[in-house]
């Protein structure tokens, strides 16, 4: 198949640039349509150039990739979404179906798997390298929810258990080593990513998902 239009979306620059690498080596006849950063971009370019292939990474600057999944697959009749993540748990792989997403790589897995799992998916056959996904779509749950460790960045996780230490900007800065200002910018895409609007509000979620 000659007419692959593909879209990258991951938000490290050495992962963009060897997923490009990968794709193009084994197929200099597929065209890169967009390399983007964050979810809003990958929206943004997607929805502009209309790719038939997107690879997103799952943990992005908001909005997420699941987010993003969702978005794609409705704005772009025939999407093929690929999702990217170092999180192989069941309730990740069942939202990523639900949402749209027609295959899943953990990221390591990509060097092989990439390639296959694209053409795969451009036979219309699924491709989910994890045997976890265990249930379809249909089966989840009423108001079944990703917990949302396997939303955020390890970085990000590290951050939100300090915060249900009672930690502020300054100790949490001194803990992992960082400045107060990347501390903030963290729990700014934390609540971001998430969707809420208040610290009680991630405590609650942090507990519930038994982030320790």
């Amino acid at each position: 198949m000659s007419n692959v239009r593909i879209l990258i979306a991951d938000d490290h620059e050495l992962v963009r640039e060897g997923l490009r690498s990968i794709i193009t080596a084994a197929h200099p006849e597929w065209e890169i349509v967009g390399v983007v950063s964050s979810g809003a971009e990958a929206i943004t370019v997607g929805e502009a150039q209309r790719p038939n292939v997107a690879i997103i990474h799952l943990s992005m600057p908001p909005p997420n990739g699941l987010a993003v999944t969702e978005r794609l697959t409705n704005s772009i009749r025939g999407i093929k979404v690929l999702i990217l993540t170092i999180h192989t748990a069941e309730p990740v792989m069942r939202h990523l179906k639900r949402a749209g997403a027609k295959a899943f790589l953990a990221k390591n897995e990509a060097p092989e798997n990439l390639v296959a799992a694209i053409e795969r998916m451009l036979q219309g056959e699924p491709f989910f390298a994890s045997d976890s996904a265990t249930r379809s779509p249909a089966e989840l749950e009423a108001g079944e929810r990703i917990p949302i460790q396997y939303l955020l960045t390890p970085r990000e996780v590290d951050v939100v258990k300090l915060l249900l230490d009672g930690c502020g900007n300054k100790e949490i800065g001194a803990r992992l080593d960082i400045n107060v200002r990347t501390v903030e910018s963290h729990r700014a895409d934390i609540f971001a990513r998430l969707g809420l609007d208040s610290l009680g509000e991630l405590v609650k979620l942090a507990i519930q998902d038994k982030v320790a």
